[in-house]
């Protein structure tokens, strides 16, 4: 008899089909973090690679255009990889080091303040 896995639509899907494919890389082996300016962030995983995470701060109730900004800013940056934090703010998740600035300037302009990593005041 054949086995068959069985699908089903009961439940979430699962998490790690969502994860940047560094996350996925390195899960459980990251090495160090260290916050390379106010509201930046980089982890280095064991065999090198880095993730670099951008804090904004953002309102705790979202219109749909603000959670569209921000989609669009992940799209465009981040190949679509943001999350929200448990205090409600965003943070974008990239491994391109060069698009830091670029986003920075881009949430800033959306009039989103970016920083709260670390003893800082955070949303």
């Amino acid at each position: 008899m054949t086995e068959f896995e069985r699908q089903t639509d009961i439940g979430p899907l699962h998490y790690e089909q969502f994860l940047p494919q560094v996350i996925k890389d390195n899960y459980g082996k990251w090495d160090y973090h260290e916050i390379i300016k106010p509201g930046v962030m980089v982890h280095v995983g064991e065999s090198g690679d880095k993730l670099f995470t951008v804090r904004a701060a953002s309102p705790r109730l979202l219109a749909v255009t603000s959670i569209r900004e921000f989609c669009d800013v992940a799209d465009k940056y981040c190949d679509g990889h943001m999350r929200w934090t448990s205090r409600n703010n965003v943070e974008f998740l990239l491994t391109d080091e060069s698009k830091i600035e670029p986003l920075i300037k881009d949430l800033e302009a959306l009039g989103y303040p970016i920083g709260g990593l670390g003893s800082k005041l955070s949303n």
